[in-house]
């Protein structure tokens, strides 16, 4: 069974809660929630014991592949950040799959997922 994705307003919410927009960067969220149990964060594993929402800050759009990023874990029971994770690539080479949005990108250089 799939999990239906996130609210739209809720991930902008938690997600903008979870990573300060730094000048030039981009902020994604992927509405998919991750189940409780081992969540690749990054370059790293974290165990949690609930559902978890994952963000990612690019730090330099437009970079090819790696350049430094910083994720977010965010509990979706408690709302608590669960790690931030800094790292040298985005979750994947390319474009995102379609459950991650935008959540930031005030100076517009987003180009990791598709638009509309």
């Amino acid at each position: 069974m799939t999990t239906p994705p996130l609210d739209m307003d809720a991930v902008t919410a938690l997600a903008r809660k979870a990573l300060e927009t730094l000048p030039g960067s981009v902020i994604y969220a992927d509405r998919e929630p991750r189940a409780p149990g081992a969540v690749s964060v990054g370059t790293e594993t974290v165990t949690t014991d609930h559902a978890t929402l994952l963000v990612f800050r690019d730090e330099m759009p437009g970079a090819n592949w790696m350049h430094p990023a910083t994720y977010a874990l965010l509990d979706l029971t408690t709302h608590e950040v669960v790690t931030h994770v800094a790292s040298d690539r985005p979750p994947v080479f390319g474009t995102l799959p379609s459950t991650w949005v935008v959540v930031s990108d005030p100076e517009r250089r987003a180009d990791l997922v598709r638009r509309s």
